[in-house]
């Protein structure tokens, strides 16, 4: 699936998702380009299962964590941000709040 980045700062946190209904996590290869998104909720929770960190993790700290290389490229240089996929408008990203609301 194709996402359009969010505009965010050094300092955003995986809790500021709830900004942008319906945003998720993704995490792109700095070297290569290759990205894959994830729920941040997902993210929230196990980072708590682990006791290393909640909704006040950056996005730079969740980056830095994953371990794993590149499925593209084969080294491991990652950087995070918040993502829309492609083409959201406004009516779906108010049935996206009221599904996160409700």
């Amino acid at each position: 699936m194709t996402m359009q980045p969010i505009p965010t700062s050094d300092t955003s946190t995986l809790g500021d998702h709830r900004r942008w209904p319906g945003s998720r996590f993704q995490l792109v290869c700095a070297l290569c380009g290759w990205s894959k998104t994830y729920r941040a909720e997902r993210i929230i929770e196990r980072l708590r299962q682990l006791r290393a960190g909640g909704h006040a993790t950056t996005l730079t700290q969740v980056a830095r964590r994953v371990g794993w290389t590149c499925p593209g490229c084969g080294r491991v240089k990652w950087r995070g941000g918040l993502a829309w996929p492609l083409g959201i408008d406004a009516r779906e990203a108010r049935r996206q709040m009221r599904l996160t609301r409700d």
